[in-house]
Order: structure tokens, then sequence, then C-alpha cells
């Protein structure tokens, strides 16, 4: 049965008034439509819904029942269509981001807290995990994007798009160490601070370092850049690091010479092609992108 919702509706106006009159003032629907359209009900059903008499209409038994099915569907239907405008309100719903910590301080902190200054009930929640793990749960709809640093993202349903460039290199702190270092083959006659090789930032360190002719070996590994820029202020060794973060932390780091020769690497946010953002989403976006055009 083809299911027509207008009828559905007009059905129960008339049986919750129990009055021809007064179902067509509410509905703005003359009396003779609203008899043809009960009628086509009736004859879709094949069955009776009203007793038509002088005191109005009466629902039959099986009217009855049909009523009470009829008011539940249409109050979930309401109750639907009012959640919806919640979420199109953004006074709910929730927003799943993928990013590292790293990243969360320097792209993410400043727009979550304006957006949820503007829209606070909206749930943000950050999952830091490896990107590659990241791209995995973006792909199966775990996460509204990612935001990451350079990778080599070739999934054929993950859209990508740059946001800014950052400056990474080595970092010292002048009180324990001093820039004596000419060439890349210098660094291993230091202790070198870096990221663990599943991170980003190592992949493309090494990639840097080869390129170059040179393995880095490392006196420390550590998960975050956070961790790399703690252990060079206290004067464990030479690290890598954004270079905005470190300086932020630790204003008194240096940075080596050999820096220059190191690019900008690129920040990018992957979203999934075949799943369209949500309100809340759509709008942190804006956000996002109008703090970084301040930049």
């Amino acid at each position: 049965m083809n299911i027509d919702l207008e009828l559905y509706r007009l059905f129960y106006i008339v049986a919750k008034n129990k009055n021809m009159t007064k179902a067509s003032e509410e509905l703005h629907i003359s009396q003779p439509a609203i008899s043809q359209s009960i009628k086509k009900l009736e004859d879709q059903l094949g069955g009776t819904l009203f007793l038509r008499s002088n005191k109005g209409m009466e629902l039959t038994e099986e009217g009855k029942m049909f009523f009470d099915y009829v008011k539940g569907a249409l109050e979930l239907i309401n109750n639907a269509e009012t959640e919806f405008t919640s979420f199109k309100k953004l006074t709910k719903g929730e927003i799943k981001i993928g990013c590292s910590t790293t990243l969360t301080k320097i792209v993410l902190l400043k727009v979550i807290k304006s957006f949820h200054h503007d829209y606070p009930n909206i749930d943000i929640k950050i999952i830091n995990e490896l990107t590659s793990n990241l791209i995995i749960d973006l792909q199966k709809g775990k996460l509204d994007f990612v935001i990451f640093n350079e990778s080599s993202i070739k999934e054929s349903n993950v859209k990508l798009e740059k946001l800014l460039e950052l400056k990474q290199g080595f970092l010292y702190n002048p009180n324990y160490y001093k820039d004596k270092i000419e060439t890349w083959q210098d660094l291993n006659k230091y202790p070198l601070i870096l990221q663990n090789k599943e991170a980003n930032s190592r992949k493309y360190l090494d990639i840097l370092a080869l390129n170059r002719g040179v393995i880095l070996k490392t006196k420390m590994e550590v998960v975050s850049q956070s961790l790399v820029n703690d252990f060079i202020n206290i004067g464990l060794g030479i690290g890598f690091s954004i270079i905005e973060l470190a300086k932020e932390t630790y204003p008194n780091l240096c940075e080596l010479k050999i820096n220059r020769d190191i690019p900008n690497i690129n920040i990018s946010i992957a979203c999934n092609k075949n799943i369209n953002l949500t309100f809340a989403s759509q709008k942190f976006l804006y956000y996002l992108k109008k703090e970084l055009d301040k930049n």
C-alpha cells in the first residue's frame, strides 16, 4: 500500500474533533474536500472509519483501533521533526574529530573555545590516534573529519583539503648546547629526541634525512611533540618539533641553522566523500576556516 501521510494527518484531525466543521477550520480545507479524502482513505484501507450522523463524526471500532496507531505514529514523526530541528539549530548534536594532541593545541584549541561559547550544547569529542587508524575510522563513519600533517593518503573515498602550513625543525636549549651543526651528518653526534617511528612527523623527518644520505640515530623516542619539547627544555638533547608549538611553551629554545633546509609541512583535513557532514560539523568547519583566515 502506498502511504499518503497527509491523508493520515487529515484522518487524525477529523477523528480528534469528531466534527467536520471544526476539522475544516483547523485544516483550512473545505468540508467536501475532507469528505473526499476520508472516502479515499477508506477505499485504500477497504473498510469504514467513521459513522456519520447529525451529532458529528464517530469512529467505528476499526476506526478507533486505526486512530490509536495513527496517533502514535504522528507523535513519533512530530518528535523526529522536533529532534531534527534541534540538530539543525545546533541546540543539540555531536562532533567527532580525529587529531593529534599537538595539532589539537595548534589548530583546534581557539576554534573549540569560540565554538563552545556560541554552541554550548554541542558535544565535541577529540580522538587522538595514529593518522592511519583515524583514517580507517573516518572511512567507517566513526569520525566526522580528521586533521593531520604530512601523509600519503590515497583512499578514493577520502576528500583532502589543505588548511595551512607549519614550520618544523630542530631545537635546542642554549643553556645546554650550542649550534655547531653544519650538516645533517653532524646531528648524529648529539643526543636526538624524536617522536616514535609511527608518527607522521617522524616519517616525514626520516625521509628528509634519507634524501640527504643520513639515517638518524635517536637517543630518546617519545609519543608526542609536547614531550619532545619538554625534554629539549631540560637539556636531554636536540629535538625535532613544530617550531610554533615549542616556542609557545618554551620561548627560550633556539633553532638550528640547518632548519633553513627544511620545508614547511602541510596540515590537511580529511572528510569521507560518501557521508554528509552533520549540521554541527559543518558549522565547526566554518569556525575553523574563519580562524585560520585570521592568521
